[in-house]
């Protein structure tokens, strides 16, 4: 949606296109969002089973599609997550109808059943070369075997229809997406490196972040799944005690993450935040640790912890690297030893250089992600395939 807003401010007209939901934003085109979908396991196993045939290619979307196009006719059509619930189909109508598709690679889904190449703790190529059946084998996607088994059928299912075929040019968000999906098989002349557009900066004025510590504290602010390396956090809390180690987030390991604060009194968690009371958080802490155990494909915990001009803590993996820069925007440690990750946020707590590195990190990522750098760079993308 920032995006949008970008776009329309330069003068273009966007529309959307997703499933229908009680929680979608505005939008002109929103009368021709396909059918709602739902997944979950809340929806009941009998729901899921009678959408199991709509979860590998759904005719409803690429049906909505064609009632879009016929009353909206773009110049360009801009794909950013069209997987699971749309589904590619609606690329196939864009094709049928001669629109030029420009996709951005928020994941490795064309390559990846679940998305992410990380598996079981780890990065994972397993699947490198179309061998969707590692996934069933490994029940990488979540976790599940049967949801691997439906995972490594749609991804067979679509590389025999060749369904990102219509893909003119590909959007990576750093040099390191553009360099493992050049490995995976794209052209390089086909993706251009453009990093996502922060629009606004961490700033206060709302309700302050709750039960923050009043003494110098390292904040984790993200998702509380594994990829995220949350199970890494109660090692780096014992090791910082009694600096306090603050964690703002949901997700699936949140319960475990509770269970793991016993004995632990520097562990505070405070559970998700909305954007004022992060940027509360952000800007009272003294650092922020970012212990990714998954290749990041831009890292916006990072990037916006060097908005609000603190030194980051940071794994050396995926594109982390590409906006912290070891004692210069910050401290990298090896992806998934706690133990280092711990020695370097104690070191940015006392080091008299860590303002600099905060500043420094503050600098880069303000010119990285400029909205007006970012919107030249895609007008640019958009206006070659047109």
């Amino acid at each position: 949606m920032d995006e949008t807003r970008l776009l329309t401010d330069a003068g273009h007209e966007v529309g959307h296109f997703a499933i229908q939901d009680p929680r979608n934003l505005a939008s002109p085109t929103r009368p021709w969002f396909a059918p709602h979908a739902d997944y979950s396991e809340s929806a009941g196993l009998g729901r899921r089973i009678a959408q199991l045939p709509r979860a590998l290619w759904s005719f409803p979307a690429a049906s909505s599609m064609r009632r879009l196009l016929a009353a909206w006719r773009p110049d360009v059509a801009h794909i950013h997550a069209p997987s699971r619930y749309l589904t590619p189909s609606p690329i196939r109508e864009l094709e049928r109808a001669g629109v030029p598709v420009v996709m951005t690679l928020h994941d490795f889904k064309p390559w990846c059943t679940n998305r992410t190449l990380f598996a079981h703790g780890a990065p994972c190529e397993r699947c490198k070369g179309g061998h969707h059946i590692q996934a069933f084998r490994t029940a990488c996607v979540q976790g599940s075997r049967a949801a691997s088994a439906v995972g490594a059928a749609e991804a067979y299912l679509h590389d025999q229809l060749a369904v990102y075929r219509n893909v003119r040019r590909w959007i990576a968000p750093s040099a390191f997406v553009r360099d493992k999906v050049v490995e995976l098989g794209l052209a390089a002349s086909q993706v251009t490196v453009i990093p996502h557009a922060l629009t606004t900066e961490p700033a206060g004025g709302g309700a302050p972040a709750p039960s923050l510590p009043e003494s110098p504290f390292v904040l984790y602010a993200g998702r509380l799944s594994l990829e995220k390396g949350v199970r890494l956090l109660p090692a780096i809390a014992l090791r910082l005690a009694p600096v306090p180690l603050v964690v703002a987030g949901e997700g699936p390991l949140a319960g475990w993450l509770r269970e793991q604060q016993s004995g632990l009194a520097n562990l505070v968690l405070l559970g998700q935040l909305d954007r004022p009371a992060l940027a509360d958080a952000l800007a009272r802490a003294s650092v922020a640790v970012v212990p990714s155990l998954s290749w990041e494909t831009f890292c916006y915990a990072v990037a916006e912890a060097q908005l609000a001009a603190r030194p980051v803590v940071a794994s050396r993996i995926g594109a982390i690297p590409e906006l912290v820069e070891h004692q210069v925007t910050g401290l990298l440690a090896p992806a998934g030893d706690a133990h280092a990750l711990a020695e370097a946020c104690t070191r940015a707590l006392s080091d008299p250089d860590a303002p600099r590195w905060g500043a420094a990190g503050r600098e880069r990522v303000r010119v990285l992600t400029d909205p007006a750098r970012h919107t030249a760079a895609l007008l640019e993308v958009l206006t070659s395939v047109r």
